[in-house]
């Protein structure tokens, strides 16, 4: 009976340092077409607190940047184009030993592309990236496929 005690306690020891790994990062997608038939989204992340993830132009020899793309991209869409519409803060980092930029507390990032085809419904957001703990310096990849819904 102690033993399944102990056993107990450590799965929820385990299980609660495990879950507390992930950073919180809320997503939110805003869809629209322009007047040109042009498509726009708008990617938001609220980033929990004590957390960051790293910006899209990251040199080379430094963390995981962050990466926006759709899915099957090259047979559904014309052209893409993805612009930061909140700019990352920069700091020199001193384990890369170079200029970091990286997202705190919130991103937003602006998506234009246009359709091969008009007749899909449906296309899926890809974000993959890097994401850090400011208290201990944790880092975990961060990986989220977002369905976005093309018909209104």
């Amino acid at each position: 009976m102690k033993k399944l005690k102990i056993f107990i306690i450590l799965i929820l020891t385990i299980t609660n340092y495990v879950f507390s790994q992930t950073p919180n990062i809320k997503w939110d997608v805003n869809y629209s077409i322009e007047k040109n038939n042009e498509h726009k989204l708008i990617v938001s992340g609220e980033i929990a607190e004590n957390w960051y993830v790293y910006g899209m132009n990251i040199p080379e020899g430094g963390p995981l940047p962050l990466y926006l793309s759709v899915e099957n991209s090259d047979e559904i869409i014309e052209s893409i184009k993805f612009t930061e519409i909140s700019k990352p803060k920069t700091m020199y980092d001193n384990v890369f030993e170079m200029n970091i930029s990286s997202y705190y507390p919130k991103i937003e990032i602006l998506c234009k592309f246009n359709l091969k085809v008009e007749t899909i419904d449906t296309i899926n957001l890809i974000i993959d990236g890097q994401a850090c703990n400011k208290k201990d310096g944790r880092c975990i990849q961060i990986y989220e496929t977002i369905p976005i819904n093309l018909k209104k």
